[in-house]
């Protein structure tokens, strides 16, 4: 091989990637934000869709008071996210329950159907429409990551939902008559 050829075929191998380099600083501001805008999708073990969704949730109730999540919660959503998001969950149904039971918005039976104490609670207007709706997309969230094989959220957005989770909890606990043990 020649000096020539050597150097024709360096030229070639780096055009393409020297390109891409090129165009993605000269986009860098219209990248940045198209990736804000994705909504789904995945690069290694990192998941938009339910970090969008989570954030999405706590945008439409900004009248939630939060709570701050412990390091203990933060250690377990890094380890185990869906364990962390089924206990959250599991939380929020146990306390709608005691709501619903409460309230006598639902039969007695309801411990076996949280959804039924949910659409109770909903019916009743005890929990403002964006309440109910975070409560729904919890829901729809909690079952994407008991069911999903590829489910590999970020834990941040894990973090988030249990938060989200634990205040919807504390709302619900805030309108239970007290003394309600039901």
């Amino acid at each position: 091989m020649d000096g020539l050829t050597f150097i024709v075929e360096i030229v070639k191998a780096v055009a393409w990637p020297a390109a891409a380099v090129l165009l993605g600083s000269l986009f860098r501001k219209q990248l940045a934000d198209l990736s804000k805008a994705l909504t789904k999708g995945k690069f290694g073990s990192l998941e938009f869709e339910f970090a969008r969704r989570v954030a999405d949730v706590a945008a439409s109730v900004p009248d939630l008071p939060s709570s701050s999540v412990s390091p203990t919660t933060i250690g377990h959503a890094a380890v185990n996210p869906r364990g962390a998001i089924l206990e959250a969950w599991l939380a929020v149904e146990e306390q709608a329950i005691t709501l619903a039971l409460s309230r006598n918005l639902v039969q007695p039976t309801a411990r076996r159907y949280p959804l039924g104490a949910i659409q109770g609670i909903a019916k009743s207007g005890l929990l403002s429409p964006n309440h109910v709706l975070a409560l729904s997309e919890l829901q729809q969230l909690r079952n994407r990551a008991t069911h999903d094989p590829d489910f590999s959220p970020d834990t941040d957005a894990v973090v988030s939902y249990v938060q989200l989770a634990n205040d919807l909890t504390n709302e619900l606990r805030k309108l239970t008559p007290p003394g309600s043990d039901v």
